[in-house]
């Protein structure tokens, strides 16, 4: 091949990993949004406990016992993981939205009458049919 269609090559690879990036930005955003909209809020420490993260899921403890001061600092941490998303790039690896409350699964389980059981499922769902309406 010449160097003009190696060239070509180079720029196909690229827009298409350009799409791909933006496809995954807009689904992590498009779940992670859903999960913050559908998690069952007394105190807003599980809703504020979903943060996406990028190479590896996110780590930080979450106590069962929250203080306003904590559900502000895991709001912010949130929002972090939010515009965080924003700059993804492939080589960067997986991305992870992760909710470290200890009762998140009871609450995904049915325990609280503000959301049905599977509720997070359901928002993964709804989450990807925004994004595929939002691609097409």
């Amino acid at each position: 091949m010449g160097a003009f269609e190696d060239a070509q090559i180079r720029a196909i690879v690229r827009a298409v990993e350009g799409f791909t990036e933006r496809v995954i930005i807009r689904l992590a955003l498009n779940i992670t949004d859903q999960l913050i909209r559908y998690t069952p809020v007394d105190t807003g420490w599980a809703r504020a406990n979903w943060v996406p993260s990028i190479g590896a899921s996110s780590d930080s403890p979450a106590t069962s016992q929250p203080t306003p001061s904590l559900v502000a600092s895991a709001s912010s941490s949130q929002a972090a993981g939010q515009a965080g998303l924003l700059s993804y790039k492939l080589p960067r690896g997986s991305i992870f939205i992760s909710n470290n409350v200890p009762y998140i699964g009871r609450l995904n389980d049915g325990s609280s009458a503000q959301a049905p059981a599977g509720f997070v499922q359901a928002s993964i769902r709804r989450g990807i049919s925004n994004t595929e309406a939002q691609v097409r």
